[in-house]
C-alpha cells in the first residue's frame, strides 16, 4: 500500500510537471528538477540495476532489475528516471545509462504528398461522452490553427479506441503493443478499418487538457495530431484506477 501510494504522488508530479522531492527521499538530499514527462516502456540493458529512493547513488536501493525486464517509466530527472515495476509494485529512480526507452508513439511512414489532398470538415457529433468530445474540439482547434482540415469521427475508430483504452485499464498495461488486439494496425485491419496511413496516441492523465497539453509538448504525439495524411479519427477515455483516465486517440488517412 505505501508503494502504491508513493507511486500515486509520483504521477501526480508528473502529470503537473512541477520540480521537487521524489516520495522517499532524504531531507538532505534534494531531487533533480522534473524536465520531462514521459510515461512510456523501458527495457534494463545492464545485467543487474540497483532501483533507488531517489535519482543519484546517494540514495538507498530498495529493489533489484534484471537485464530484460520491463518497467514503466513515469519520469525523467536529470539523467536518471523515476520508474514502476509492475511485477513486484516497487517505485524508484534508476539511472539512464543502464535502460533502453521505447518509442513514443507508433505510427506507419507515409510519403510526402505530391498534391493537396482534401480536407474533411467534421460534422456535429452525437453519441460522444463530454471528455470525448472535449478531446475532440482540442484536436480541431489545433489543426485549425495549424491551417489543417478538422478529423472526423470514424464508428470504426470509435469502437476500436474504446476497447483499446478498457483493454489497458482491464489488463493493467500501458502500452501500444496490447496483450489482446496486437498493435493499433493489427487491431484496425481485424475490425475491418481500411487506411492508408495511421497512427495512435495513448496516455493516462487526470483531465482530458492535461493529456493534450502532454501530447502537444511531446513531438511524436503533436506530429499525430498535427498530420495532414490524417482526416479520421476515434476516440476512446475510461476511468483509470491508477491514472484518473485512459486516453486513446487513434488517427487514419484514406
Amino acid at each position: 500500500m505505501k508503494k502504491k501510494l508513493a507511486f500515486i504522488i509520483m504521477l501526480a508530479i508528473c502529470v503537473s510537471l512541477l520540480p521537487g522531492m521524489l516520495p522517499g527521499t532524504s531531507k538532505s538530499a534534494e531531487a533533480a528538477p522534473l524536465t520531462t514527462c514521459v510515461f512510456r516502456q523501458a527495457t534494463v540493458t545492464a545485467s543487474s540495476l540497483n532501483m533507488r529512493q531517489g535519482p543519484s547513488t546517494a540514495y538507498r536501493v530498495v529493489c533489484m532489475l534484471t537485464k530484460g525486464q520491463k518497467v514503466l517509466v513515469t519520469a525523467k530527472m536529470g539523467t536518471w528516471y523515476a520508474v514502476y515495476d509492475s511485477k513486484t509494485g516497487c517505485v524508484g529512480c534508476v539511472s539512464g545509462s543502464f535502460i533502453q526507452l521505447a518509442p513514443l508513439t507508433t505510427s506507419t511512414p507515409t510519403p510526402a504528398p505530391t498534391t493537396p489532398k482534401p480536407t474533411v470538415t467534421a460534422p456535429p457529433v452525437s453519441g460522444l461522452s463530454q471528455d470525448e468530445q472535449t478531446l475532440l474540439n482540442l484536436v480541431n482547434k489545433a489543426r485549425a490553427d495549424a491551417k489543417l482540415g478538422a478529423l472526423a469521427t470514424d464508428p470504426g475508430l470509435m469502437k476500436t479506441s474504446r476497447l483499446k483504452a478498457q483493454d489497458m485499464v482491464t489488463n493493467h498495461y500501458f502500452d501500444h503493443q496490447s496483450p489482446t488486439y496486437g498493435s493499433p494496425f493489427d487491431m484496425m485491419k481485424e475490425f475491418g478499418i481500411t487506411f492508408k496511413s495511421a497512427g495512435e496516441n495513448i496516455a493516462g492523465n487526470s483531465t482530458v487538457d492535461g493529456a493534450f497539453t502532454a501530447w502537444m509538448g511531446s513531438p511524436g504525439h503533436r506530429a499525430n495530431i498535427l498530420n495532414s495524411s490524417y482526416n479520421y479519427t476515434g476516440i476512446g477515455i475510461v476511468p483509470s484506477p491508477v491514472y484518473g483516465k485512459i486516453l486513446v486517440q487513434q488517427f487514419i488517412g484514406r
